[in-house]
């Protein structure tokens, strides 16, 4: 174990938060506020210090050059990543890590001299500067919650007159709405010692990982040599998923398996496909896949957690639901020939299962645009009459469900859970904000940020906003963005308190869009622009609160913190914005049917990423199914698609579920304390983080990955999983990265971009799931001197359309 609380480690601090879950959870804690702080003393003081040295420089012009460089990195490739089928991130550590030697390597060769006054070496490369490059990395790591609104507009329902200064500011707006909020309630939320903030302790253990020296013999190779070998052989292998042999992307066993004709030959390829069915036994080499679930750095408690939810969901509700016409046609979405494999091809296995598509009572296909006014973005009713009620594949009607479950469970769990901590802490923290806390009164050392800046930032967003939404083309009225920021105001400290004592925060994303949606019936872009200011003013406020308890521990100057946050905030923003036009505009356009219900009709250019068949891999999911949420909710509204008439009003049960099941746990630890219910984590368990048309092979690999390293590598090789997991998980992610944005460039962006040859393992349909006529035509389509015409197989390919 370590003696210096600086240099704590990640398994130190692990033992330290689950012995103080345990107590809690037993009940061992005395309920009196002094008890509950002392309980917060012990976790903090395993890993922050008790001492500060106001002398140490925080924001020099080190922080300035690499926080820019890895912040607009960072930005612009997440942003191309929000493109692929599934999302990919580059996590925010891989700009700690490069960072570390840079910081060091800068402060050995720049000149101590300074320039207007700035120092450009003020010395050794130190922690302080370390923390503020971290929080530059995290505020650039997500891309704007505002670009599927933006993209969504703009692009996908041709909103030719929202301009791109509209655009920047709306983004802008709902980024930084949330700093006021924040600044505001941070005597609340940071200042007490009650306000844990548990993420954050991970994070300062992480840094001072680095910020150590190695002193096991046995482990001689640096974290930071090791993190460059495994890049570089991830990123050779990137190569092989991503463009060589696509295959291994998704091996589908019961594809492979499967009967060419028949039923259960049909049905096996619906529930094993991971393109467009339920990924059943399928599994993956491909790391850009599986990085969405975390496996290395999610708890092996918390991992089985979810997948047990996931194999639930995915490979036994579903399946059942869907064969049983649960939501009314489910069995027949997707069947008629025109959208088959030899029509448009929208659905090459002849049933639609995994999509986000939604379609009409006769179960053809219709885009969210049919039913869309271009003009004002309101509802066709002549249209949506014709072919209500709309339908959408079961397991996306289940991602509903899920998401109303976990709001509700989520209530439940941390009001069981952590009710009585909650209240105890609160109680302290309003009663004796921070008069003990040494470290509040080592942050006293430095000047605070006046409440005046917050108030005015607070001030100009709302103005802003108003202004952006009201006449800038996004359709919200004033009173709107009022509500947002009220709904945002009334939950900040209620939810930002759970989440600092649990860890765990609750969305208003589901409960936001519920609520416009009911207000605003038959208006897509106000719902949308209401949900987006909502949830982002929240959940970007917390993120920032987070921040700001991390700069807390370590002792940064409020000041520095704040001028990081808003300068970094600002510019990913801008880089994000113009990052999604440029992808989304260089894909080129092509000739589409104008109505998707007529496939021989008249056609119109639309752009290439909105066309039925986008490259493999990268078809701007995440932005469809948000605009078809946008339908759902907005232009359809939740009275007519979720009411007592609706396929879908059984979906409401998931709030009674979510509000039951928690329950079950709480009830079975306190009668069998000494049992494992306690792991038990029903809101966990209970959230599907896949969207439909996520590529689903990811069921399998994820979890060994995580067993491996988390339990047996964990269990005996403890050294080696304390110095490398953390950064092997990283250089994973960069590898992968470079990879994928170099095939991105080469092999995929562009008209006149060259396409790796066709062979076993990379067919058309590389798992090998749809019909042979399908692979082998569109395979030899793909020669620009072909001619269908002259070819006795494929003349008559396509022509269902």
């Amino acid at each position: 174990m370590s003696t210096d609380p600086q240099f704590v480690t990640e398994a130190e601090l692990e033992l330290a938060v689950e012995r103080k879950i345990e107590h809690e959870k037993v009940g061992e804690i005395d309920p009196e506020a002094g008890e509950y702080l002392d309980e917060i003393y012990d976790i903090v003081d395993a890993v922050v210090s008790r001492t500060d040295d106001p002398t140490l420089p925080a924001l020099t012009l080190r922080v300035w050059i690499l926080g820019i460089f890895f912040g607009f990195l960072l930005s612009m490739v997440n942003t191309l990543f929000t493109f692929r089928t599934n999302t990919l991130t580059v996590n925010p550590f891989v700009a700690v890590l490069l960072a570390y030697p840079l910081g060091l390597g800068m402060s050995a060769t720049f000149p101590k001299v300074s320039i207007l006054g700035i120092p450009l070496n003020p010395g050794k490369f130190n922690f302080k500067e370390h923390a503020l490059i971290y929080v530059f990395a995290s505020t650039c790591t997500q891309p704007a919650y505002a670009l599927y609104n933006i993209i969504g507009q703009r692009y996908q329902l041709y909103q030719e007159d929202l301009s791109v200064a509209a655009c920047v500011f709306f983004g802008i707006v709902t980024q930084c709405f949330g700093y006021g909020l924040a600044g505001l309630c941070r005597r609340y939320l940071v200042r007490p010692a009650a306000m844990l903030w548990p993420s954050n302790l991970s994070t300062i253990a992480m840094l001072n990982s680095l910020h150590q020296q190695d002193v096991d013999p046995s482990l001689p190779l640096s974290r930071f040599s090791f993190f460059w070998i495994v890049t570089a052989v991830v990123f050779c292998w990137q190569w092989v998923p991503g463009l060589i042999a696509p295959i291994f992307a998704a091996i589908s066993i019961l594809c492979l398996a499967a009967p060419k004709t028949g039923d259960r030959g049909q049905m096996m390829r619906m529930l094993g496909s991971a393109y467009n069915g339920m990924g059943l036994l399928s599994f993956s080499f491909d790391w850009s896949l599986m990085t969405i679930l975390t496996p290395i750095t999610t708890p092996l408690w918390a991992l089985l957690n979810q997948f047990l939810g996931l194999y639930f969901f995915l490979w036994v509700l579903t399946p059942i639901l869907w064969v049983h016409n649960a939501f009314g046609i489910d069995f027949t979405l997707g069947t008629l020939p025109q959208d088959g494999p030899n029509g448009t091809q929208l659905f090459p296995l002849g049933q639609a299962l995994n999509t986000g598509a939604l379609f009409t009572k006769e179960g053809a296909r219709i885009s969210a645009r049919a039913f869309v006014n271009t003009a004002d973005l309101s509802l066709k009713e002549d249209v949506y009459e014709k072919n209500h009620p709309i339908y959408i594949t079961t397991y996306f009607a289940l991602l509903y469900t899920s998401s109303f479950i976990v709001f509700a469970s989520c209530l439940v769990h941390v009001g069981l859970w952590y009710g009585k901590d909650v209240w105890h802490r609160f109680r302290t923290a309003m009663r004796d904000l921070d008069t003990s806390d040494i470290h509040a009164k080592m942050m006293d050392v430095y000047p605070e940020v006046p409440d005046l800046w917050y108030i005015i930032l607070l001030a100009a967003n709302l103005i802003v906003g108003i202004a952006v939404c009201q006449w800038g083309g996004f359709q919200l009225p004033w009173w709107g963005v009022l509500l947002g920021f009220l709904l945002a105001l009334v939950s900040m400290i209620p939810i930002g308190t759970i989440q600092a004592i649990s860890g765990q925060q609750i969305g208003l994303n589901v409960m936001s869009e519920f609520l416009i949606g009911l207000i605003l019936p038959g208006r897509i872009a106000a719902v949308m622009a209401f949900k987006t200011f909502s949830y982002m003013a929240m959940s970007q406020g917390l993120l920032l609160v987070s921040d700001l308890k991390l700069g807390h521990y370590i002792k940064i100057p409020p000041r520095a913190m704040f001028t990081v946050q808003l300068f970094a905030t600002l510019m990913a923003v801008i880089v994000n914005i113009f990052t999604s036009f440029f992808i989304y505009e260089h894909f080129g356009k092509v000739q589409v049917p104008i109505d998707d219900t007529d496939p021989t009709g008249p056609t119109e250019t639309v752009w290439a990423l909105q066309a039925p068949n986008p490259p493999v891999g990268w078809n701007a999911n995440g932005y469809n199914v948000f605009l078809n949420a946008g339908a759902i909710w907005g232009a359809i509204g939740p009275a007519r698609f979720f009411g007592p008439n609706s396929p879908y009003s059984s979906t409401l049960y998931g709030f009674l579920v979510g509000a039951v099941l928690p329950v079950v746990p709480w009830l079975m630890h306190r009668y069998f304390p000494n049992g494992y219910w306690h792991l038990v984590n029903v809101p966990v368990f209970m959230t599907v983080p896949l969207d439909p048309g996520s590529t689903l092979s990811i069921m399998i690999t994820p979890l060994l990955v995580g067993i491996i390293v988390n339990y047996f590598v964990k269990k005996y090789h403890h050294a080696w999983w304390k110095k490398y997991a953390y950064v092997m998980s990283a250089a994973f992610d960069c590898g992968t990265a470079i990879a994928l944005t170099i095939i991105f460039f080469i092999f995929v962006f562009g008209d006149n971009a060259p396409h790796m040859p066709r062979y076993a393992l990379n067919r058309y349909d590389p798992e090998h799931c749809a019909p042979d006529f399908y692979m082998t035509c569109n395979e030899r389509a793909e020669d620009p001197n072909y001619s269908a015409a002259t070819d006795p197989d494929c003349m008559y390919f396509g022509l269902a359309a």
